[in-house]
């Protein structure tokens, strides 16, 4: 099916041997408030053929409105491979506006959720930067992510996420910490209703499984959703 949105970004692979794409992802994570300390473990999984993470080049109308971590400063097409596949990068000038991962867990993991073997690819870690919230940059990105996953060599039938449970209970400091502290406005839809109405379902929660740390190390545990939907 065709997208309105699909045409607002292009992505292109992360080098995660790029020191300076590396640190881009970290100062996003941070921006977001949300798992920046993972971001090496990321590129060690990449380099062992495991997570795939693509960067959304935004168009020319965008940059403007972009403040957090200077975002609005480009990166190149660098990335030498992916999933150990090798590629030859275009070299060519970027904005990453922001970011997603695809990956395939081991069928042990999806067995366990249920899941068919060989047929499941799972995103991780979508990032659009704030000041483009609510222009579609969010669907075109996942618009274009299902399309790429579905054909070769993903060859993914379903998407599989997972995201905070529409019915968690966020204490007030958590809350504070990702909106108020970083002079931004709490969310008006979860981000479970925003996959929702995008064809995905809720087939499992798990309690607690979302860990949130703070600034001064103690962390918050916050119930996950697991959704998914049929892309083939």
């Amino acid at each position: 099916m065709s997208s309105k949105h699909a045409w607002k970004v292009e992505l292109i692979p992360w080098d995660y041997t790029s020191e300076e794409h590396v640190t881009r992802m970290y100062d996003q994570r941070v921006a977001y408030g949300w798992r920046a300390v993972e971001v090496p473990s990321w590129a060690e999984s990449a380099k062992k053929g495991g997570r795939i993470t693509q960067r959304h080049d935004g168009p020319s109308h965008a940059l403007s409105v972009l403040e957090y971590v200077d975002e609005s400063s480009p990166l190149r097409d660098t990335a030498p491979e992916i999933r150990l596949v090798q590629r030859k990068p275009s070299n060519k000038r970027f904005i990453p506006i922001g970011h997603v991962a695809l990956d395939v867990h081991s069928p042990e993991e999806d067995a366990k959720f249920g899941l068919p073997p060989r047929e499941v690819v799972w995103v991780h870690s979508l990032y659009i930067s704030y000041q483009l919230h609510n222009g579609g940059f969010g669907a075109a990105t996942m618009d274009s992510l299902e399309a790429l996953a579905a054909k070769e060599p993903i060859n993914a039938k379903y998407i599989v996420l997972d995201t905070l449970s529409k019915d968690a209970k966020i204490p007030d400091d958590v809350l504070k910490a990702l909106y108020a502290d970083r002079g931004l406005p709490e969310r008006k839809v979860s981000n479970e209703d925003w996959y929702t109405r995008r064809g995905y379902k809720r087939f499992h929660v798990e309690e607690k499984a979302a860990v949130h740390i703070h600034e001064d190390g103690h962390t918050t545990n916050l119930d996950l959703a697991y959704l998914s939907k049929r892309i083939d």
